[in-house]
């Protein structure tokens, strides 16, 4: 299989973003050179964002302060199957659909057989809830970032939420919140980047996340066995 680019992140429009989102171009001439230019004034937790760990604590580390290698590396999707509807993931869950195949370093996206529009009220919104037990179940893992799109919930129970991201976040384990295009993923594991701007003082940054197939991990053989697990 050749390289194949996925774009994990969701498309910002400034005329129906509802968070704050704008983008003011203008023409300037500097030292007899013209052109244009544009002003953004966004929110830091807008579209597809990286959540740094100052995020929760004045003392904790922004953007700025992390590595490169914290932006990128391996990925893997790990499918919620067994996760019940509207209920806390548990540690059951994550052990269902991982089978060993986590490693220690890895960027792991969650998805779910459930999908609904987050901060939507909605009667057929049946998907599993964040928890302070998915949160200990990765930092026991060691992975460097967790990310998910519209087959997990963060709004419906917040504390479960809220601890879920400062168990993570305590230990420089990055947040990577509403990825999209999930299901066109045809790999188990793959390069993922995220990078985002190197700005002093974010606690968030709107990212663009890509997903690279098609680079050998060293893993083909255990791909096969665990998407027929």
């Amino acid at each position: 299989m050749g390289m194949r680019i996925v774009d994990l992140a969701k498309l910002l429009d400034p005329a129906t973003e509802k968070r704050r989102c704008a983008v003011r171009r203008y023409y300037t001439v500097v030292n007899g050179a013209d052109g244009f230019h544009s002003e953004i004034d966004i929110s830091s937790h807008l579209g597809t964002h990286l959540e740094f760990p100052y995020h929760f604590k004045e003392g904790w580390k922004d953007g700025s302060r992390l590595p490169p290698s914290a932006f990128c590396g391996r990925g893997v999707l790990l499918n919620l199957e067994k996760a019940g509807p509207n209920a806390p993931i548990r540690r059951t869950d994550l052990d269902q659909a991982d089978r060993g195949w986590v490693r220690r370093g890895d960027t792991v996206l969650l998805d779910s057989p459930f999908h609904s529009e987050p901060f939507v009220s909605s009667p057929d919104d049946r998907r599993p809830d964040l928890s302070k037990e998915a949160g200990l179940w990765f930092l026991e893992k060691h992975v460097q970032c967790v990310g998910w799109g519209d087959g997990i919930a963060i709004e419906n129970e917040p504390l479960g939420c809220q601890m879920f991201h400062e168990i993570l976040l305590s230990e420089d384990i990055l947040v990577l919140e509403v990825v999209k295009n999930l299901d066109q993923l045809r790999q188990d594991a793959f390069l993922i980047v995220y990078a985002p701007l190197p700005n002093v003082g974010l606690d968030s940054c709107p990212v663009r996340v890509l997903a690279i197939e098609g680079l050998a991990f060293g893993d083909e053989v255990d791909a096969e066995e665990h998407r027929r697990a």
